[in-house]
C-alpha cells in the first residue's frame, strides 16, 4: 500500500508543526480535483471556521450545526486543489483540518476496506470540523470535530487544528464509533473506553507514518534503530518535550490493576494516581507497537539489512536498553548502505498493524470486548496477512503486556502448515449492535481527554 490517492486532490498538511516541521508536506486526498466544495466540504466532512466559539459543544445541550459568524471559506483553485493557500491565514486553518480528517478516514476506509459510515449520519449525515474553539483541548462527538489551544511551558499557543496526530486521534473515536459500535445501556466497560484512547493512538501512529517527511525524518533519526524512543512514539507533541503519551510503552496490566469505571462515571485508581482509561489502555498500545517494531525487526533480518546478532528481538527491555549504542552503531551502518529496504521494512510493517488493527474493528462485538479479544482478533489478522512465522513472537508481546489471548486463539500443526484457529464462544461479530444515540453519547461523555490540558 503506497500512495493512496495518484489522482487525488492536493493539499498542504504539517504532521506536527511544533515538533519541528516548517513546511507543510503536500498530500493527495481521496476526493478527486473540483469534487471538494469552499469550505472544504465533501459528502462527509464539512468546516465550520468559527470567528469565536467561546465554548464546546456538550451533547445532547449544545451541538451542531455552528450557528454564528465564520470566516469565508477556504476555496479550491482553478484546477480544484487546495495547496495553494497561504499558511498564515484562517483558510489555511479551514483546510488543514478537513484535510488531516479527510487523510485519516482516507487511510482507515482502505485498511477496512469499506467506507465509513457515521453512526449519526441518519440525523446528522456529516462531519463538521471546528478549526479554533476558545478551550485547551480538543474533542469529538455526534456530528462534530472540534479543537482549541494549548500554551507549553515556552508559553506558545500551540493550536490543535495544526496537529495532525490529535485530529488523527479524534477521528479515531467517530471511526471506531461507526465501525464497532457502542455496548449496549448497562454493558459499557473500563476496557471498551481504554480500547478507543489506545486505539485512537495508533490511528495517529499509524496516519504520521503515511507523511513522506515523517518516515525519512523518523529514519534518520533513530538510524533506523525502532527500539530508540523517536517522534512516531512521541503521541500529540506539542513542543519537543512535551506530548500527550508515549506508543513505545512497557505498561502492563498489573501496573494498571485496579484502575476502573466507577458506576457515577469517574475512575477508580488504587494508587492515588488519578489515572483513567488512558492509562488502562496503555497496555495494549504498548503491545501493538511493539508488533509494529517486531515486523520491521523481521524483514531487516530476513532480507539480511542486519546481522542475526543485532536483532534485539526476544531480548529483555533491560538488556535492549543496556546495549542501545550497539545496535544503534549497527543499524546505523545497514541504514546507509540500504536505507530503501530499511524503508520499505517499516512501510510494510505500518501496513500489517493497519490492516489487523481494521480485522479487530470489523470483527469485536462491543458488548464482549476485552483486550484479549481485540489481541486475538489482531494476530488472526496476522495469520491472513501470511506472517505465520511472526506469530508466536507477537503472542508474547501481548503475554508481556499482560494480555492473555489464548483462550481465543489456537495454533495447529507446524512449519508451513502452522494454522491459526480463532474460537470465541461467548461473542458473534455480526450480532445486531446497539444504535442507541443516547448510549453513543453516554459513552463519548465519558471519554474526557484531560490530558491535553494546560499543565500546571
Amino acid at each position: 500500500m503506497r500512495n493512496l490517492h495518484e489522482d487525488g486532490t492536493r493539499f498542504r498538511l504539517f504532521p506536527e508543526l511544533d515538533a519541528g516541521y516548517l513546511e507543510p508536506e503536500t498530500v493527495l486526498l481521496s476526493p478527486p480535483p473540483g469534487s471538494i466544495g469552499p469550505g472544504p466540504e465533501d459528502d462527509q466532512l464539512y468546516v465550520a471556521n468559527a470567528v469565536l466559539k467561546p465554548k464546546q459543544y456538550d451533547p445532547p445541550d449544545y451541538m451542531p450545526p455552528y450557528r454564528a459568524p465564520e470566516f469565508p471559506p477556504a476555496h479550491p483553485s482553478a484546477s480544484g486543489h487546495f495547496d495553494h493557500i497561504a499558511v498564515d491565514t484562517p483558510a489555511f486553518l479551514a483546510a488543514h483540518i478537513y484535510g488531516s480528517a479527510r487523510h485519516t478516514l482516507d487511510i482507515w476506509e482502505q485498511y477496512l476496506r469499506r467506507r465509513v459510515q457515521w453512526w449519526h449520519a441518519p440525523a446528522i449525515p456529516k462531519l463538521e470540523l471546528v478549526p479554533i474553539v476558545q478551550w485547551a483541548n480538543a474533542h469529538s462527538g455526534p456530528g462534530f470535530l472540534e479543537t482549541g489551544v494549548i500554551r507549553n511551558h515556552l508559553q506558545q499557543d500551540h493550536m490543535f487544528c495544526l496537529n495532525f496526530d490529535v485530529i488523527a486521534h479524534e477521528v479515531g473515536h467517530a471511526v471506531l464509533f461507526a465501525q464497532v459500535g457502542v455496548p449496549a445501556p448497562g454493558k459499557l466497560t473500563s476496557e471498551y473506553l481504554a480500547f478507543h484512547e489506545s486505539f485512537s493512538d495508533l490511528f495517529g501512529v499509524i496516519g504520521v507514518l503515511r507523511f513522506e517527511s515523517v518516515i525519512d525524518r523518523l529514519l534518520q533519526q533513530t538510524q533506523g534503530n525502532l527500539y530508540a524512543l523517536n517522534l512516531v512514539s512521541r503521541l500529540g507533541a506539542y513542543s519537543d518535550t512535551e506530548q500527550v503519551r508515549i506508543a513505545s510503552t512497557p505498561a502492563t496490566m498489573a501496573d494498571v490493576a485496579g484502575v476502573a469505571l466507577l458506576p457515577n462515571g469517574d475512575w477508580a485508581d488504587p494508587t492515588g494516581q488519578n489515572r483513567n482509561q488512558h492509562a488502562l489502555g496503555e497496555p495494549l498500545t504498548g503491545a501493538i507497537f511493539d508488533m509494529l517494531v517486531e515486523v520491521y525487526q523481521d524483514r531487516l533480518v530476513s532480507r539480511g539489512l542486519i546481522h542475526r546478532e543485532a536483532d534485539g528481538r526476544g531480548w529483555r527491555r533491560q538488556d535492549i536498553e543496556r546495549s542501545l549504542e550497539a545496535l544503534h552503531t549497527h543499524s546505523a551502518r545497514g541504514l546507509a548502505r540500504f536505507a530503501p529496504a530499511f524503508r520499505e521494512a517499516l512501510l510494510e510493517a505500518r501496513d500489517v498493524v493497519g490492516f489487523g488493527m481494521a480485522h479487530a474493528m470489523k470483527t469485536i462485538h462491543p458488548d464482549t470486548l476485552t483486550f484479549e479479544r481485540v489481541a486475538a482478533r489482531m494476530l488472526e489478522a496476522a495469520h491472513l496477512l501470511g506472517e505465520q512465522a511472526n506469530i508466536p513472537a507477537m503472542l508474547d508481546h501481548f503475554l508481556r503486556h499482560g494480555i492473555d489471548p489464548r483462550v481465543f486463539v489456537a495454533q495447529r500443526g507446524s512449519g508451513s502448515r502452522r494454522r491459526l484457529d480463532f474460537v470465541d464462544p461467548f461473542a458473534d461479530p455480526s450480532a445486531r449492535r446497539c444504535h442507541d444515540p443516547d448510549a453513543f453519547i453516554a459513552a463519548r461523555r465519558l471519554m474526557r481527554h484531560q490530558h491535553r490540558e494546560i499543565p500546571q
